[in-house]
């Protein structure tokens, strides 16, 4: 029986290879230099703990510009209040596409953060903010490396830093994120580990570890979180 469910998943998954190319935009927490190309969008649903979903949508507005806004409630599902977030703004400019030299660069804001706190009406763990990105394939086919730098906090202006990496492990089928978020941070700093699953040329499918070196349930632990992601064309 193990061995039948085996070998259907592995036919699902190659029979998707080369099918379709779907840009990704984002890891984890962290962004990538590419953009969705003009003509096309994102909406997305990210659940998290305590009944939460965090959705957003992105268009391609221009050949180089992407303009997003997302939401956060939570404790959506159980007991107690509902907790409902300020809506937040996200933009990404494409400086630079990249070849086969040089990386990619890409500048952009990005407001969503995570836990929204109601009583003082800011997120527990802020958004990337203000941030450039820079990224480039190298080493092996498939396999993309981003380094980046940003901003959140303009009361305490401090610079930090995020590096992610992704394989693509199917082409277009199955993909694998690792990332490094709030490096200078000191305790706040996370690594983050996620699979992305493409069902169909349209929908994905995301399994993700975040904050996986702490167990500190005050600073939220290692987080299980399921993100959900449909693509299309207008």
């Amino acid at each position: 029986m193990l061995k039948k469910i085996f070998f259907i998943l592995s036919a699902i998954l190659f029979i998707q290879t080369n099918l379709f190319a779907v840009t990704v935009t984002e890891l984890i927490d962290t962004p990538t230099y590419s953009i969705l190309d003009y003509g096309s969008y994102e909406m997305q649903f990210r659940i998290f703990n305590n009944g939460g979903v965090t959705s957003k949508i992105s268009f391609g507005i221009f050949k180089a510009l992407n303009l997003g806004v997302s939401w956060e409630l939570s404790n959506i599902v159980g007991v107690g209040n509902t907790v409902v977030a300020i809506p937040a703004l996200q933009i990404k400019l494409n400086v630079y596409e990249g070849d086969a030299k040089f990386p990619g660069v890409a500048v952009g804001y990005d407001g969503q953060g995570f836990f929204y706190n109601d009583s003082n009406s800011e997120f527990l763990q802020k958004g990337k903010g203000i941030y450039t990105v820079i990224g480039k394939e190298l080493l092996l086919p498939g396999l993309n490396f981003n380094l980046g730098l940003n901003v959140n906090d303009f009361k305490e202006v401090r610079l930090l830093g995020f590096v992610g990496s992704s394989y693509s492990i199917v082409d277009d089928s199955f993909l694998a994120m690792l990332e490094y978020d709030n490096i200078g941070k000191g305790a706040d700093a996370r690594l983050n580990l996620g699979f992305k699953l493409w069902a169909t040329e349209n929908f994905g499918i995301d399994f993700i570890l975040r904050n996986i070196l702490t167990g500190d349930e005050e600073r939220f632990g290692c987080e299980r979180i399921l993100r959900l992601s449909y693509y299309g064309r207008f």
